[in-house]
């Protein structure tokens, strides 16, 4: 990672967006039913991990947890997904790393093969903040 020395900026956000053609939504309805078999927001703490990521809000997770099985939850996660925004859906796909699930965030990325990925990086230059947009090409 290429770190910045000029004390005039600082780098404080850095997240990733999908582009039009490859969305967040598009990745979630490809990988359905994969998804729905295969997440595991009961046992993990997947959905508490979003919660303290604010991905969902406290109704949100309350609703999910209620549901009596996996597959329900599954079902009412990825409804809830769908309507959030491309960065909280990255923040989706650190959580499935920081909750064991690493396998489903490989497989559900992978098959949508070459992704254009935005990159916005928020820098702070005395006091104003600036976005610096990159486009990526990354082979999975």
């Amino acid at each position: 990672m290429h770190q910045c020395t000029c004390s005039h900026y600082a780098l404080t956000n850095c997240y990733l967006d999908y582009d039009d053609e490859s969305s967040h939504t598009s990745v979630i309805r490809a990988n359905y039913v994969y998804l729905l078999e295969t997440l595991d927001v009961k046992l993990s703490g997947l959905v508490d991990q979003l919660y303290c990521d604010q991905v969902v809000r406290a109704e949100e997770r309350d609703d999910i947890n209620a549901e009596q099985t996996s597959f329900r939850a599954n079902e009412k996660l990825l409804s809830v997904l769908s309507r959030k925004s491309p960065q909280q859906f990255q923040l989706f796909l650190d959580a499935l790393d920081k909750c064991g699930q690493q396998h489903v965030h490989n497989v559900i990325t992978r098959r949508q093969g070459l992704l254009m990925k935005t990159v916005y990086i928020q820098i702070a230059k005395f006091g104003y903040c600036h976005y610096v947009v990159c486009r990526l090409h990354v082979c999975l």
